[in-house]
């Protein structure tokens, strides 16, 4: 299994449409910009009650587009006057909707949602500040389960064998899921008052409530709801009201009682992992080939089992060089891996003269001289590779994956990569 990177988790992110938003909650949105509301205190609860609204206007007030405008914006509220109807139409059109029942399917995104709720019970007078606060905190938990649900799983098999979370979460990815999402949170730019709550450092009446909402959210999906009476009397913060929280929990945990059993979900083939990223990277430009590279890349990583994925491109010196790369060791590679524009009888110059992919299922058939300089020093455990030329008029980039494992694409998994690779070819020279 590649090791977890947050490059790869972040890549991951860029190449999805995101996390998905409750139906209800944006059809409420929208009827209110369409009615041409100015009342945003009367909008403002609505969007502090979804994940995946609040995490999209507060990651774009905070972008370099609207940086002129803002110190840092860390409330909804103050996002939407800087954004203002348009914008905040687009997000809600632009969002990926979920039902109640698919909801309910959604572990993670139904205890956070659950949590933001138990969490507006106690705050009071703060109910977006603790809303924002509880459905941001869990951040770097949603973003696992998301985006790497290989590492997600292995955490939650640490859980059961009695370690905490944190340490599970250390064990597996080297990072705790709080110190996940506060890199994620970074990224997005948003304000060191978002960050420190994720990362426990900031307000302690927001970090209290939001690590309390987020226990109590977990107890009554475990069914564990007699627990969460216990849990409100420890939280020590002044001026919360638990009077509705016990009627609240009873709720939840009687809904929990009668929803059907939740059934497994099936993880996705191949295929499909990758005709969804076709899919959103066809629609969705990259600005650049090494961000094109960099979204599509760790996918391949991750489905197929590749050990390293390069993208060569044609230099001014007629050589190929990588211009973007994944997996280990890629620094070196990049310095000392080039392709000689001289014409050698390699598998490389063979797929660059003749514009064919050429696929090798076993490398150790290959003499020395049938590949670069340096490959077999470079390279010592790849036992097969592909390798699938860019080309407009003549070819001038390569898309090179190779494997260390018994891994074997199928002919259908394959189809699709070489479609993926011809995403590539608006960058290249006509």
């Amino acid at each position: 299994m590649t090791a977890f990177t947050m490059e790869r988790l972040f890549a991951a992110m860029e190449a999805s449409s995101g996390f998905p938003a409750l139906e209800s909650t944006v059809a409420s949105v929208i009827a209110s910009i369409s009615e041409d509301s100015r009342d945003n205190g009367s909008l403002a609860p609505h969007i502090a009650e979804d994940f995946a609204l609040t995490q999209k206007v507060l990651k774009l007030a905070n972008s370099p587009m609207y940086a002129p405008f803002t110190q840092g914006t860390g409330s909804v509220s103050s996002a939407m006057e800087i954004l203002g109807s348009e914008a905040l139409m687009h997000i809600a059109l632009s969002t990926h909707m979920v039902n109640d029942a698919e909801l309910a399917a959604d572990e993670s995104l139904s205890q956070t949602l659950l949590a933001s709720e138990l969490a507006r019970s106690v705050g009071g007078a703060q109910s977006e500040d603790v809303s924002v606060a509880s459905l941001m905190y869990n951040l770097g938990g949603m973003a696992l389960r998301k985006y790497a649900p290989t590492e997600a799983a292995q955490i939650d098999r640490g859980v059961a064998s009695g370690q905490t979370e944190e340490a599970a979460a250390l064990t597996v990815l080297g990072l705790t899921l709080q110190q996940v999402g506060s890199e994620i949170a970074q990224r997005w730019r948003l304000p060191a008052s978002i960050v420190s709550v994720i990362d426990g450092t900031g307000d302690s009446r927001l970090v209290q409530i939001a690590r309390f909402s987020r226990s109590a959210s977990v107890l009554i999906h475990e069914g564990r709801s007699s627990e969460v009476e216990q849990l409100a009397a420890r939280l020590d913060v002044p001026g919360i009201d638990t009077s509705g929280l016990a009627s609240l929990v009873q709720r939840h945990a009687d809904r929990m009682l009668s929803a059907p059993p939740r059934a497994a979900i099936a993880p996705k083939s191949n295929e499909t992992v990758l005709s969804d990223l076709l899919s959103s990277l066809a629609t969705d430009k990259r600005q650049s080939v090494e961000a094109l590279a960099a979204a599509m890349f760790p996918t391949f990583s991750e489905q197929l089992k590749a050990a390293h994925c390069l993208l060569f491109m044609q230099t001014k010196s007629g050589d190929f060089a990588i211009r973007y790369g994944y997996g280990k060791g890629i620094d070196e590679l990049r310095s000392k891996l080039r392709i000689s524009k001289d014409y050698k009888p390699t598998a490389f110059h063979a797929a660059i003269k003749n514009n064919v992919d050429v696929s090798i299922a076993d490398v150790s058939r290959l003499k020395t001289s049938a590949l670069p300089d340096g490959y077999t020093a470079l390279l010592p455990n790849v036992n097969k590779f592909v390798i699938l030329p860019v080309a407009n008029s003549s070819v001038s980039g390569l898309v090179y994956c190779d494997w260390d494992s018994e891994t074997l694409l199928s002919p259908s998994e394959l189809d699709i990569v070489k479609q993926l690779r011809g995403l590539f070819l608006p960058y290249f020279p006509p």
